[in-house]
């Protein structure tokens, strides 16, 4: 096969689950609620992009700044990837690592900032539905990763909370989107950090971490450890600063 055809065969088989997980949410509140899109966060206007990019800024400049102190701590050894040797014939497998880390990002947050969180708002209101979404969100996590150190379940909740936050005060899943897909693709296809307990050798560059765990998080992201609390801390910081705006 081409380049071309590997690259966009990769793309759909990885778009699938994604595609699968929409339809069905998006299935269950036009016919079993019978709502409209606007009450999953999806309505589009034209502040709808900005949020996007606002979050994905958030997103590279949190995981950034986590790169550089496990640099600057001689834990992290960046060195370059296959791409970087043979662009040509490593972007099928590039663009498919690509769409498999953002069409996640979009499953979750329609999922779970978007109908769960619907759900639980209508039933129980907003503080329920911030922190039942969060823990969901968490656990889910957890069943998908048996091995799941302790840190990233812990992570994975403030980071709920923060895109829960971030639902309700835009109206929307936009920004939510833009920080969950920029997070998952600045540290996996572009600073190739370890992801799920072993290396991701598909970005960029690839990032080899060592060091304690309970700081770097291992094999496993670094998001399963203090780093990726100071990350998703800097991350509020810059969302509380913009949050007037909205």
């Amino acid at each position: 096969m081409s380049t071309f055809a590997r690259s966009t065969l990769g793309v759909l088989i990885a778009s699938i689950p994604m595609g699968t997980a929409v339809a069905i949410t998006l299935a269950f509140i036009t016919f079993v609620d019978k709502k409209s899109l606007a009450y999953l966060g999806l309505s589009y206007d034209g502040d709808s992009l900005t949020l996007v990019a606002y979050g994905a800024g958030i997103s590279l400049g949190c995981v950034t700044i986590q790169l550089l102190i496990g640099v600057l701590l001689g834990y992290i050894n960046v060195k370059p990837s296959k791409l970087s040797e043979d662009c040509v014939s490593c972007l099928p497998l590039f663009l498919g690592g690509l769409i498999d880390f953002m069409s996640a990002a979009i499953f979750e947050e329609v999922i779970f900032r978007g109908y769960v969180f619907y759900l639980l708002y209508r039933a129980f209101g907003l503080e329920v539905a911030v922190g039942i979404s969060s823990i969901v969100f968490a656990c889910a996590h957890l069943l998908k990763h048996k091995n799941m150190p302790a840190m990233f379940t812990l992570n994975a909740f403030i980071f709920g909370l923060i895109m829960a936050f971030c639902r309700y005060y835009t109206g929307t899943l936009w920004l939510p989107i833009g920080l969950h897909f920029g997070w998952n693709v600045v540290a996996g296809p572009i600073f190739g950090l370890p992801y799920s307990g072993r290396t991701y050798d598909r970005g960029v560059v690839i990032s080899e971490v060592s060091g304690p765990t309970w700081l770097t998080g291992g094999l496993y992201s670094l998001d399963a450890g203090l780093l990726g609390t100071i990350a998703l801390a800097i991350a509020a910081m810059g969302l509380i600063i913009v949050a007037p705006m909205y």
